[in-house]
C-alpha cells in the first residue's frame, strides 16, 4: 500500500491492475455531505468510454465505500472505497515473463525485488488512479463549497498546441460546458494526431495544464513544505508525469527580472498582481491570484511496434510485441487525476 501523507489528509492507494480490486484509503476528510452522482460523473471522465484514442479495456469504475461514508456523507477519520476490476485480461502478457517493457517499471521493479511477472502494470499502473480520483473527487467538492474551483484541461497534444494560460487569458467561464475531448482548442488537430499514432502501433504524451480559481491568500508554508512542493509531489505520483511547472516554469530562466516579476496593485481595495508569471504561489505561499501550473506526461510506453529488450530468465537480448489493450495517448484521461490531485493537497492546507 502506497501512501501520500499530508498535515491533516492522508491517502493510500491499494491494489494492482489485474488485481480483484484497487482501492483508496483515506485520513483526515472534513466530517462534511458530497454528492455520489457528482462524484460519478468525474469518474467518468477517467474511464475510457470507447473512445478511439483509449484502451479497449471498459471498467465501471463505480466505488463501493466499505468504511466511513453514510448516506453521502463523510462521518468518519478514515474512509475507504474499493473499485472492482471486472475487465481483466492477464493472457495477454504471458510472452512478456522476464522480458521489461521498455519506460516501464519492470526492470525497475526486478532490480528491486527479483520479480519477473510482469503482468499488466501493477501497483504502477494507471488503474490506480481511478481509486485516486475518488479520494481527489470528494475533495475537490469540499473545496468547491469553499469557493475554489479546480479546473484542468489539455494544452498540447503529440506537439500540437492549443490554448495555454501562458498565452491567454482563461477565465473559469470558460469550463462552463462539459467538453468530450479536454482541450480549450485545437481539438480536431490533436485527435487527428493520436490517431496517427494509434494507426502507427506507436502513442503520443501532452501536456495539461491546471487553473485553480478562488484560491485565498495566505494559504501554504515557507519551503521545502510549500505549496508547490506539495502539490507537486502528488503530481508525481500520476503514472507517466515527466515534468512539473508553476505559472511561465521554466520560461521565466530565459528573462530579465525586471519582466519576470509579478508587480503588485489594488483592485477593488484588493491587492492583485498586474502579471500571474508566479503562478499565485510566492514563496510557497498563495498570493490570492489564480494558481497556475502545466504537467508534462511522456507517451504511453505499451506500443504494438517491435521494441528491443532482454531476456532476464534467459540473459539476452531480444524483441518483443506489446500486445493487449493500452492508449495511444493516456493524456485525455488524466485530466481529471490532476485536478484530483490538486485538490488533495490544497484541500490538505485549506484544513491548516
Amino acid at each position: 500500500m502506497a501512501t501520500w501523507k499530508g498535515n491533516n489528509i492522508s491517502v493510500s492507494l491499494f491494489g494492482t491492475s489485474h488485481a480483484q480490486r484497487v482501492g483508496v484509503e483515506i485520513c483526515g476528510l472534513p466530517k462534511e455531505s458530497f454528492n455520489e452522482q457528482t462524484l460519478s460523473e468525474f469518474l467518468k471522465r477517467r474511464s475510457p468510454s470507447n473512445a478511439s484514442f483509449s484502451t479497449k479495456r471498459i471498467e465501471a469504475d463505480i466505488p463501493t465505500f466499505l468504511e466511513g461514508v453514510e448516506n453521502e456523507s463523510v462521518v468518519a477519520d478514515k474512509v475507504v472505497a474499493a473499485i472492482a476490476n471486472t475487465n481483466v485480461k492477464s493472457g495477454d502478457y504471458t510472452s512478456l515473463l522476464g522480458k521489461p517493457r521498455p519506460s516501464h517499471a519492470d526492470y525497475a521493479a526486478y532490480a528491486k525485488d527479483g520479480r519477473t511477472n510482469f503482468s499488466g502494470g501493477g501497483e504502477f499502473s494507471g488503474r490506480l488512479t481511478a481509486p485516486l480520483c475518488v479520494a481527489g473527487g470528494i475533495a475537490k467538492q469540499m473545496l468547491e463549497k469553499r469557493g475554489i474551483f479546480i479546473h484542468a484541461y489539455l494544452s498540447s497534444v503529440g506537439g500540437i498546441k492549443g490554448k495555454s494560460y501562458k498565452t491567454s487569458v482563461i477565465m473559469q467561464e470558460d469550463f462552463s460546458t462539459d467538453l468530450s475531448f479536454p482541450a480549450l482548442s485545437q481539438s480536431e488537430k490533436m485527435l487527428e494526431r493520436i490517431d496517427l499514432a494509434r494507426k502507427n502501433g506507436d502513442s503520443v504524451g501532452g501536456i495539461i495544464e491546471c487553473i485553480v480559481f478562488g484560491m485565498p491568500a495566505g494559504i501554504g508554508a515557507e519551503p521545502p513544505c510549500g505549496l508547490e512542493g506539495k502539490i507537486a509531489s502528488l503530481l508525481y505520483g500520476i503514472p507517466a508525469v515527466k515534468g512539473v511547472e508553476f505559472g511561465n516554469g521554466f520560461d521565466l530562466a530565459d528573462r530579465f527580472g525586471s519582466t519576470a516579476n509579478d508587480c503588485f496593485v489594488y483592485e477593488n481595495e484588493s491587492v492583485k498582481t498586474l502579471t500571474n508569471r508566479s503562478g499565485g504561489i510566492n514563496g510557497g505561499i498563495s498570493n490570492g491570484m489564480p494558481i497556475t501550473f502545466s504537467v508534462a506526461f511522456r507517451p504511453t510506453p505499451s506500443i504494438s511496434k517491435p521494441q528491443q529488450t532482454v531476456d532476464l530468465l534467459q540473459k539476452k537480448p531480444v524483441e518483443i510485441r506489446i500486445e493487449g489493450r493500452h492508449d495511444a495517448c493516456i493524456v485525455p484521461r488524466a485530466v481529471p487525476v490532476v485536478e484530483a490531485v490538486a485538490a488533495i493537497a490544497i484541500l490538505d492546507e485549506i484544513l491548516s
